[in-house]
């Protein structure tokens, strides 16, 4: 997992540049249109723009994806997101899951970060993570989901672009 914000990107000068990049977009794109599904530059890239209501954590369900990274940023409100990375060999061994996502009941050793408006967690495949979890009452949050397909990065570092 990483968390950052987006008014501080420039503190981030190891991530690589696409989801500095792909951030940027997803707020710019956030500030001219309403809800709904986005394509990005990036080919394979797209943006949720959504709304949804916290609630406790025991009232929400973990989730884990295999074929996307997913950065989720909060545009307004106020959110505690869950996450893990101890799981079981079941979640390793399934090649795919459909949508590519597959929701958990139990996390083991889960801790939680607050986000407030600005405020981004990405999340690599394999990382288990609980959004929309409450931060004291319910509340309704708007956010921006930025998927990137993780082939994007392991493409980046093959074997063929080391430079000997």
């Amino acid at each position: 997992m990483l968390y950052g914000n987006i008014e501080r990107l420039a503190l981030l000068p190891y991530v690589n540049n696409i989801i500095k990049t792909l951030i940027n977009e997803a707020i710019d794109v956030s500030k001219s249109k309403g809800f709904g599904k986005y394509e990005l530059s990036l080919p394979g890239t797209f943006l949720i723009l959504s709304e949804g209501e916290t609630d406790l954590p025991s009232n929400r369900r973990a989730e884990v994806h295999k074929e996307y990274v997913d950065i989720q940023i909060l545009l307004d409100g106020q959110e505690k997101i869950g996450y893990s990375n101890e799981f079981d060999d079941e979640i390793k061994k399934s090649e795919r899951f459909p949508n590519d996502i597959m929701f958990l009941d139990l996390v083991v050793n889960e801790q939680f970060v607050t986000l407030v408006p600005g405020d981004f967690a990405l999340f690599y495949p394999h990382q288990i993570h609980r959004p929309l979890c409450t931060h004291g009452e319910p509340a309704v949050v708007k956010k921006a989901i930025v998927k990137i397909p993780a082939s994007t990065f392991s493409e980046l570092t093959s074997l063929d672009q080391v430079k000997e």
